[in-house]
């Protein structure tokens, strides 16, 4: 699907997860589908995952310095997925924050996806 090309549906957003994380085809991805709790997709995955949406669907969910803050509508030390493992750092960044990981959704994908098309489909109108 190139930039030109009508919005995804959910599900092609959804089967673009399952190849993507190769995800048995008997279970079931809907909208309140967690990538964590449900999928097991984390950490660094997890980044990688939203840098090969944006490839595939053709959109930029980080386009200016708030990252993906912006278009998923994140708090102050709110984030979408867990850190993997432990760095030396870990324990510092405990003890002086109190990091909240959203229960992400596949769901959220698909309207975060939706909602970065939008400038680019009023743009071709």
């Amino acid at each position: 699907m190139n930039s030109n090309s009508k919005s995804p549906t959910f599900n092609d957003v959804a089967d673009f997860v399952r190849a993507w994380a190769r995800i048995p085809v008997k279970r079931q991805i809907d909208p309140q589908t967690q990538f964590e709790r449900d999928l097991g997709i984390t950490g660094d995955d997890g980044s990688e995952l939203l840098e090969a949406a944006q490839k595939k669907f053709g959109v930029d969910l980080a386009p200016d310095e708030s990252g993906y803050r912006k278009i998923f509508g994140l708090g102050p030390n709110e984030y979408l997925f867990n850190a993997e493992g432990f760095g030396p750092l870990a324990g510092l960044v405990t003890l002086f924050t109190t990091p909240s990981v959203r229960a992400f959704t596949v769901g959220e994908l698909f309207e975060a996806i939706q909602k970065a098309r939008q400038p680019r489909e009023q743009k071709h109108e």
